[in-house]
């Protein structure tokens, strides 16, 4: 048993959280938070809470887990929120393609579908689990479909992130700032992501808890009216420059601005 077996382990005989559904066989991907696996959680969502809200100011907001398809259309989720699978003819197992081949190709990403099933095919790589030869790669979306109200005539998601919420609410938040920027918004809720193969405990879930924090700016003054606070503190950088040299770049955050590895103080 490795030291994440461990940990999870011991969260599950503590009372923080264990597989959910355990009754009716579970599912992979999603947990109950126990006795004290709630409340610890809320503490920290109240803590972020605290430092965003009440120290920063930004405005917190809560928008509906369901979407309407329009939403995903606009924001790309519907062409572009997928992972390339393949599966197994023989034994049916389903895999993530791109990863099948990640000790050849250095940045799968950059490969079409075809070109990932041409590189599977030149290197006869079979099924992990049987050998069996795999399908041709296709698109997986990972949002979850729902259809809203009886019959099928208006389409909707569970958002796999919390983001469009405060996006979509822009016009009316700017109104609530009265037509001032910079100003933030943040959401603390659930998303959802049909993940192929969720997996080391709760570092990947279908249902996860998400706090995220949007800040709009203007455009055409990109400065911050508090960056003097930060402007002398150290922080480690990995600039496109120092990725290809493989190491990190100690700066502060003010150096980092003027060279440009942050595009601006906002």
């Amino acid at each position: 048993m490795d030291k994440n077996e461990k940990v999870n382990e011991l969260a599950r005989r503590r009372g923080f959280l264990w597989p959910a559904f355990e009754l009716y066989g579970g599912a992979a991907g999603f947990y109950d938070y126990g006795p004290l696996g709630a409340p610890m959680k809320r503490r920290i969502e109240d803590i972020w809470r605290r430092y965003f809200v009440i120290s920063e100011g930004f405005a917190e907001i809560e928008a509906p887990t369901i979407g309407v398809e329009g939403i995903f259309q606009a924001s790309g989720h519907l062409s572009g929120f997928s992972d390339p699978l393949t599966s197994c003819k023989e034994c049916k197992e389903i895999y993530r393609a791109d990863h099948l081949i990640k000790h050849i190709v250095e940045v799968p990403d950059a490969l079409s579908n075809e070109q990932i099933y041409i590189c599977i095919k030149e290197n006869e790589i079979g099924c992990p689990e049987c050998g069996g030869e795999l399908s041709e790669v296709y698109e997986f979306n990972l949002m979850f479909k729902t259809m809203i109200g009886p019959g099928n005539k208006m389409a909707g998601y569970l958002r796999p992130e919390t983001a469009q919420g405060m996006f979509i609410n822009f016009p009316r938040l700017l109104r609530y700032f009265r037509d001032s920027l910079p100003f933030a918004a943040v959401q603390i809720g659930k998303s959802f992501r049909n993940e192929i193969s969720p997996r080391q405990g709760v570092i990947r879930l279908r249902e996860f808890t998400q706090a995220e924090a949007e800040i709009f700016i203007d455009p055409r003054d990109k400065s911050h009216p508090r960056f003097s606070e930060v402007a002398s503190l150290k922080m480690k950088f990995y600039s496109q420059a120092a990725q290809e040299r493989g190491e990190e770049e100690e700066m502060t955050f003010g150096e980092a601005v003027e060279r440009g590895t942050i595009a601006h103080q906002a």
